[in-house]
């Protein structure tokens, strides 16, 4: 959620310091516990989602080279965006179909996460069960990114998790949460 849409906050004691095209970053004068006045400085985006999909046996994942990340392929989860009035699951069904030409019989928030205090956003973790290919889906995807499908067995998860292959800690969380909530 952008800086000019965050519920809460003081608009009279906010300044905008920088308004990107993913990322705002505010400043906002209060006060620490002892009174003394102070400038907090914080970061807000969009919230966004995480997508699951599974079957009976497997987890579908991504390969993806992304500019700022070096020629290594990065394994993640399909993600996104949620547009303004979104509903979270409605973005994982639109994000899936883009990056991946991918649909699924039901999507599911299982978890939200505030990944960082000083950045605020939600994260919402959607498992999308009976996902398959779409007969007429166009894929869509960021020209800054490179998608490829990358599909594990459910059984080798946490293996993938604590042998490093998942770099970011969000998305690790994720699929261990994911696991547990399938009971596996």
């Amino acid at each position: 959620m952008r800086v000019d849409r965050m519920p809460g906050v003081k608009r009279d004691s906010l300044e905008v310091a920088y308004r990107g095209k993913v990322f705002d970053i505010a400043l906002q004068a209060t006060r620490d516990p002892s009174g003394q006045s102070v400038l907090a400085e914080f970061a807000a985006c969009d919230d966004v989602v995480r997508v699951y999909p599974v079957d009976d046996e497997n987890v579908w994942l991504i390969r993806e080279k992304r500019l700022g990340m070096g020629s290594e392929l990065v394994l993640r989860t399909v993600a996104g965006g949620i547009e303004e009035g979104e509903k979270p699951v409605v973005a994982a069904e639109r994000e899936l179909l883009e990056e991946l030409g991918i649909v699924a019989d039901s999507f599911e928030v299982f978890h939200e996460s505030t990944p960082m205090l000083k950045a605020l956003h939600t994260v919402y973790h959607v498992v999308a069960r009976g996902p398959r290919m779409s007969t007429n889906a166009s894929q869509y995807s960021d020209p800054a990114e490179y998608i490829e499908p990358a599909i594990f067995p459910l059984n080798q998860v946490e293996n993938l998790v604590w042998d490093g292959s998942i770099r970011e800690d969000i998305i690790a969380f994720g699929l261990l949460r994911l696991l547990r909530s399938l009971h596996r």
